[in-house]
């Protein structure tokens, strides 16, 4: 059963980290990781995101460029709103809207 109170869900699209809002329960946490605040779940992808380039474990150039692209975009958005109004972010949830569908959460 999803825990609704936890709206804010940690999510990789592309092997980029980020956040989003899924008041519905939509992504299963059983397979992705929810958050009740936005500066939770922020944080999570963040230190996966920093811990990434760090460690020099992205998949070449590209990837090294959308990880340093979201990077600024997560540290710089003190609210979900304010993360929503980057250009960038809309790119990239966009894209996560083209992959399939998440399984429906069992009731």
């Amino acid at each position: 059963m999803t825990d609704l109170t936890k709206s804010y869900v940690h999510l990789a699209v592309d092997a980029v980290d980020t956040v989003i809002y899924d008041p519905e329960g939509r992504y299963d946490p059983e397979r992705y990781d929810r958050y009740a605040t936005y500066e939770e779940a922020r944080d999570a992808a963040l230190t996966c995101i920093e811990l990434m380039l760090y460690m020099q474990d992205y998949d070449g150039e590209d990837h090294q460029r959308e990880l340093e692209t979201m990077l600024p975009l997560l540290e710089g958005s003190e609210t979900f709103e304010h993360l929503q109004a980057h250009r960038k972010y809309k790119s990239l949830i966009r894209r996560l809207r083209r992959l399939p569908k998440p399984e429906p959460v069992p009731a």
